[in-house]
């Protein structure tokens, strides 16, 4: 008799997202140095807009605020067992086996992509532009939810290794 399959919670990744936002803070305090410096006359003025270097300031302070959140939540973002997929990341859906057609992992940052029924697919408000959610759609794959491993603490192969195994029947998409 085969051992039943094990639930698998995937989370966040405390180390990546601590990592991520040291190297933001860093920066912060360096283009604060400069910043402090450039005023006081003792740092060149360059030629680009001021308005620039503010956008970039404040696109490092968000995602350091991102990365800290992030860090702190320690809620599981996608869990395998015996009901199906479950998908965090701010959406808390459930794709139950059935509505699952096939699964793969593909790229060089590998994702999880999973071709899903129209009314999962509608459900997890996936969008291809969205550059900052774990959640995307894939390319040309119908109905197809993308789920990217950047910042989570499991490898997608495990992922889709625990999918098998909880749905041996489960096809890869090719």
């Amino acid at each position: 008799m085969a051992a039943k399959p094990r639930r698998l919670e995937v989370r966040h990744s405390q180390m990546f997202h601590m990592t991520l936002a040291a190297i933001g803070v860093a920066l912060l305090v360096i283009a604060g140095i400069y910043g402090a410096a450039a005023l006081m006359g003792e740092a060149p003025l360059s030629q680009r807009p001021s308005w620039l270097m503010l956008l970039c300031v404040v696109a490092i302070l968000y995602y350091v605020v991102r990365s800290i959140l992030r860090f702190r939540d320690r809620r599981p973002q996608v869990v395998i067992d015996r009901d199906g997929v479950r998908l965090g990341f701010g959406r808390d859906m459930l794709v139950p086996w059935d509505a699952i057609q096939w699964a793969r992992v593909r790229g060089v940052r590998p994702t999880l992509q999973l071709g899903v029924d129209a009314e999962s697919f509608t459900k997890a408000r996936v969008s291809l532009w969205n550059l900052d959610d774990n959640l995307t759609s894939v390319p040309g794959g119908g109905s197809a939810i993308a789920v990217r491993a950047a910042g989570l603490d499991t490898p997608m192969r495990t992922v889709l290794a625990a999918m098998h195994a909880w749905k041996p029947s489960l096809r890869p998409h090719r």
